[in-house]
């Protein structure tokens, strides 16, 4: 085992600036905690799954390259909307709405930063059709406050969308989408001639009817 492996780092989450999380280790050690915590999650509450009424237009897509954040386009971004309609200029009346501010950073032994990612989820919600009931999603992002990363440190994120939990809260009649957004932040550094990564997953629920929240 290298020496940089045998390194430890202090990996600390705030939730609008209050402090929810801290976990110190070697990188592998954090690994295992984070997956550890994965698998001890309760499964996700499940509506009615109606595929056939409820459209998603991205599952999967990059909100961080090179350690640089994505600009908000048609790339990074995804919408829930009834598949009697995939137009989102025809949904009335949506309002904005924005999770809680997440800080993701991660220390060396030493107090020195490898790198700090803070992000919201945000977007529109509420919208509804003027020919059929509903509270639709016309427009999910992430905006981003911070990302950063130190030498030899490199970020890359994306958001996973689980078809599973792609589910109608509401009725037949009158949909009201819930989905699972999984933020999923890889970090990968290179010490001597040791490639080290880290991967770090933070889970949200978005409803229709609801709007953002981040599984704490």
């Amino acid at each position: 085992m290298s020496q940089e492996q045998n390194q430890e780092f202090k990996e600390t989450v705030f939730l609008n600036e209050e402090k929810i999380s801290v976990r110190e280790g070697t990188l592998e050690q954090l690994n295992f905690e984070e997956e550890q915590c994965i698998a001890a999650k309760p499964p996700m509450l499940k509506g009615s799954k109606v595929d056939d009424a409820i459209k998603v237009s991205k599952f999967v897509w990059d909100i961080i390259k090179d350690s640089k954040a994505e600009a908000v386009t048609s790339a990074t971004t995804t919408r829930v909307l009834s598949s009697e309609d995939s137009d989102w200029k025809n949904y009335e009346h949506a309002k904005n709405f924005e999770s809680d501010k997440v800080t993701y950073k991660l220390d060396n032994f030493a107090g020195v930063n490898c790198y700090t990612v803070k992000f919201k989820v945000a977007g529109t919600y509420r919208a509804v059709n003027p020919d059929f009931g509903g509270k639709w999603i016309p427009n999910i992002h992430i905006t981003f406050f911070e990302c950063h990363a130190n030498f030899p440190w490199k970020i890359n994120g994306s958001v996973v969308i689980d078809d599973k939990f792609v589910s109608n809260m509401g009725s037949k009649k009158d949909p009201v989408p819930q989905l699972v957004l999984n933020v999923k932040i890889k970090t990968d550094a290179k010490f001597a001639f040791n490639w080290e990564s880290h991967e770090r997953t933070f889970e949200f629920t978005m409803n229709g009817q609801d709007g953002v929240k981040l599984i704490k």
